[in-house]
């Protein structure tokens, strides 16, 4: 599993994924997904070029998304192929994350719900 990432303007870390998200891919990325859950105030997890999502990716995500929600942040999924994305809403993954067509439209709500939430702290 190939995983890049970058950060916009530090609020939002854009994570792109490339391959199997199953247990090897998991194992590979899951100590990264970790570490970005913790630094960061958003994550949108790239999913067009996963082909294959096991139980074990699931976890990586929700478990990120979980630390995230904690600390007043949140994650999005975008581009996810019609497998990818059948096997995250029949999980309730969805109910989590927000699931998006592409990076720009996930993007661009987290940035406005991150504008909201400090809005509100203020």
């Amino acid at each position: 599993m190939d995983m890049k990432v970058t950060k916009d303007d530090g609020e939002i870390a854009h994570v792109v994924l490339d391959g199997r998200f199953d247990i090897q891919g998991a194992q590979e990325v899951d100590s990264r997904f970790d570490e970005l859950a913790k630094s960061s105030k958003a994550m949108v997890v790239d999913m067009a070029k996963v082909s294959f999502l096991a139980s074990l990716g699931i976890r990586t995500l929700m478990l990120s998304a979980k630390t995230l929600i904690r600390s007043g942040g949140e994650m999005a999924v975008c581009g996810a192929n019609e497998s990818v994305e059948k096997v995250l809403r029949t999980t309730g993954f969805n109910e989590v994350a927000g699931m998006y067509p592409d990076y720009e439209s996930a993007a661009r709500t987290l940035q406005e719900r991150l504008a909201a939430f400090s809005s509100k702290k203020a």
